[in-house]
């Protein structure tokens, strides 16, 4: 039986994700310093994950948690990313980095339009500017034919760079997280009525009717989230420490336990399970 609509549970879980941004916190120096390009090029990344992570705490401990939805959508994104970046080909990996560039050259002089009419620009000394030459091979890469931009870094789809992750590492839950977090952190993003309430188990065949159901459905949705952040942080250490670099296994190995621990504590899992 869980416990995961508990207060008791929501707790154990909580606890696990703020071990886990611990360990990311920790080995912040090892990413930035590794010796692998695709590793250190990717600190940024790395830094918003652990953003992401505390963000989520601080807005799940504060009843945000539409918005702690919305972030972890951001976490699952990077993570998944991140881990993909490691395994991709090199050119997947440069049109990751180029794609960058490109944003960064356009964010000189971007406009929206209305009816065929500019209603805002925002150009560095009036659109006139010569950019690196870097910069304009990227911007030219990210334009289609007919000149329109490009506004993806690659056309494999989230769930297949997922699928590229479990091939390496087996089953890694991201495909769950997926499910679960994605379109919901979606419909909240984009304002519409469901994104809005879908958090309060407004839309479920058995919504919340009275206090008590009220308070299971909102441990059982932190723990939730707290589960799905953790377990993929989790993710991103067994992913670097199957690259083969020796700083990460220590780290992979506490991460792996506590999830472990965390998931039987609350009932997720069974203590006889390897």
């Amino acid at each position: 039986m869980t416990i995961v609509n508990t207060q008791a549970g929501a707790q154990i879980l909580a606890q696990f994700l703020d071990g886990q941004v611990k360990r990311l916190v920790d080995n912040v120096s090892a990413i930035h310093q590794s010796n692998r390009p695709r590793v250190s090029s990717l600190y940024a990344i790395y830094s918003a994950i652990i953003e992401d992570a505390i963000s989520i705490r601080l807005l799940c401990e504060n009843g945000r948690t539409n918005q702690a939805y919305i972030v972890s959508r951001a976490l699952l994104e990077r993570v998944t990313n991140f881990c993909f970046l490691q395994l991709c080909t090199d050119a997947e990996f440069s049109d990751y980095v180029d794609y960058s560039l490109n944003k960064a050259g356009r964010s000189l002089d971007r406009w929206i339009e209305a009816n065929g009419q500019n209603k805002a620009r925002i150009a560095l000394n009036g659109g006139d500017f010569e950019l690196p030459p870097e910069i304009s091979a990227a911007i030219a890469k990210f334009t289609s034919q007919r000149g329109r931009e490009k506004t993806r870094w690659t056309n494999v789809s989230l769930p297949d760079r997922a699928a590229v992750i479990e091939a390496k590492l087996g089953n890694t839950g991201l495909f769950m997280s997926l499910l679960t977090i994605y379109a919901d952190a979606s419909e909240a993003l984009h304002g519409t009525l469901y994104g809005a309430a879908f958090h309060l188990g407004t839309y479920e065949a058995s919504p919340p009717h009275d206090q008590a159901s009220l308070d299971r459905h909102r441990y059982q949705t932190l723990s939730a989230l707290y589960l799905m952040a953790g377990g993929s942080i989790d993710t991103l250490f067994v992913l670097l420490a199957s690259l083969g670099d020796g700083p990460f296994d220590a780290v992979t190995h506490a991460s792996t336990k506590s999830f472990k621990e965390s998931s039987i504590a609350t009932g997720l899992a069974d203590a006889k399970e390897k």
